[in-house]
């Protein structure tokens, strides 16, 4: 059956032709964003060591005027994954993975509690 034959199968081909020109916003860019960190990588990892956080490395590179949003926990992540890529690589040491939460307290041996009164 020819293509013409069925009206708007040529629109239709136009439409997902465009879709998949422009990847979804929250999937289709992760390969993008983890580029865009990664051409980054030095410069964020000195922020880090000089004890920036991750929201403060975020809103200067914002401030900058780059257009690329990702979330906190996104871009821990990838760089995370970029730094241990180039521990392997290098040999440098990869910056500690953040915990989250409190520390836990070691248990005391005063026995003030267990105490027989």
């Amino acid at each position: 059956m020819p293509e013409f034959d069925i009206p708007g199968l040529g629109k239709a081909r136009m439409a997902l032709t465009e879709l998949a020109r422009n990847p979804h916003a929250s999937r289709g860019q992760e390969q993008m964003k983890t580029q865009f960190i990664e051409s980054l990588y030095t410069e964020i990892r000195a922020a880090r060591m000089a004890g920036h956080s991750w929201k403060k490395i975020m809103e200067s590179i914002w401030k900058s005027g780059v257009s690329v949003r990702f979330s906190a926990g996104f871009f821990r992540k990838s760089f995370a994954e970029i730094d241990k890529r180039y521990e392997k690589e290098t040999g440098v040491k990869a910056l500690p993975a953040e915990t989250r939460g409190r520390k836990k307290r070691a248990p005391s041996d005063s026995g003030a509690r267990d105490s027989d009164i």
